[in-house]
């Protein structure tokens, strides 16, 4: 390659790892502006960690598991493990009274060999509340 290319694909380059900083860095700062959110269910009385799914796909198992939940089941589910604490905070992407799920944003840290500390995707929406689980009076659902 000549040298003309050269320096074009480093400033290329270049380019793309300073816009990159800065577009990661105004992305999850529009993030935190966000509502901030709690998630943790009691239908079986104490507080428990709440489930999320990643994949699209999986969408409609994780609703059909929590409605069984509700009714008092022991239900089984088909889509990958992994949960959200129930003190740490999410950021509501997207969520209307009316839906059953909401995607949210978590930046709880799993470590490097379970995820990292960045998490996106979908949970019950019944299971958001305002305040960590040691104060559920204001709970949205119960509005």
């Amino acid at each position: 390659m000549n040298k003309t290319k050269t320096l074009l694909v480093i400033i290329i380059g270049l380019i793309f790892l300073v816009g990159g900083h800065f577009f990661n860095k105004w992305y999850h700062n529009n993030v935190k502006k966000l509502p901030k959110m709690y998630v943790y269910e009691t239908y079986r009385g104490s507080a428990n960690q709440v489930l999320i799914v990643e994949n699209k796909r999986f969408k409609k198992e994780l609703i059909e598991y929590y409605q069984k939940v509700e009714k008092g089941e022991n239900p089984f589910f088909n889509f990958p493990l992994k949960t959200l604490p129930q003190r740490e905070p999410v950021y509501v992407v997207k969520f209307s009274k009316d839906s059953l799920l909401a995607k949210v944003i978590s930046y709880y840290d799993y470590g490097p060999m379970r995820g990292g500390s960045f998490t996106i995707g979908w949970v019950y929406s019944k299971c958001l509340h305002e305040t960590p689980c040691d104060d559920q009076k204001t709970d949205i659902n119960s509005k």
